[in-house]
């Protein structure tokens, strides 16, 4: 079974796109990579 972790973010601009952080922490845990494909999902609170 996959880790799944739950974040709150605040959205921020970049260049012409919106970005989120993924915090250090969580990056670490999951050992992801830079263009490695990750499953977002987004709902607005």
């Amino acid at each position: 079974m996959k880790n799944k972790y739950k974040l709150i973010r605040k959205i921020r601009k970049n260049g012409t796109s919106l970005a989120i952080n993924i915090p250090k922490e969580i990056v670490e845990i999951m050992n992801i990579k830079e263009g490695e494909l990750i499953e977002i999902e987004i709902s607005k609170i």
